[in-house]
């Protein structure tokens, strides 16, 4: 019993393109840019809890008209309140954190670092 010939196999693989750290660049650049103008935007802290400017609204829609009005105004302040709470209960819970950092590598990994010219599946 013969064998039958073995055909010649050749082995095309692309060339994989160096990590794309331009993209890396620009995406932390654009992220620090987005945060010192969010920052920018951000009113006293002393005219956050004034108490001489409280006062009970008279009716439930003027209490929402005021809510409206003070999420607009003070919103970096809230997003910074929200954002210390949250890094304080992230830093508390040790596990929680390590999990958000393995997610971040992740998106990271998956994101930034795939090739530009292949869309991701």
């Amino acid at each position: 019993m013969s064998t039958p010939p073995t055909l010649p196999v050749t082995n095309q693989q692309q060339p994989q393109p160096p990590i794309n750290t331009p993209a890396f660049r620009t995406f932390f650049s654009r992220l620090s840019t987005s945060i010192r103008d969010g920052l920018s935007q951000r009113r006293p802290w002393a005219e956050l809890v004034d108490r001489s400017s409280m006062a009970r609204p008279e009716s439930l829609t003027d209490a929402l008209s005021r809510i409206r009005k003070n999420l607009a105004y003070f919103k970096v302040n809230y997003v910074a309140i929200v954002s210390l709470v949250l890094a304080f209960s992230l830093f508390s819970h040790p596990l929680s954190l390590l999990v958000l950092l393995g997610l971040l590598a992740a998106w990271m990994f998956l994101y930034l670092f795939r090739p530009s010219d292949q869309a991701l599946i």
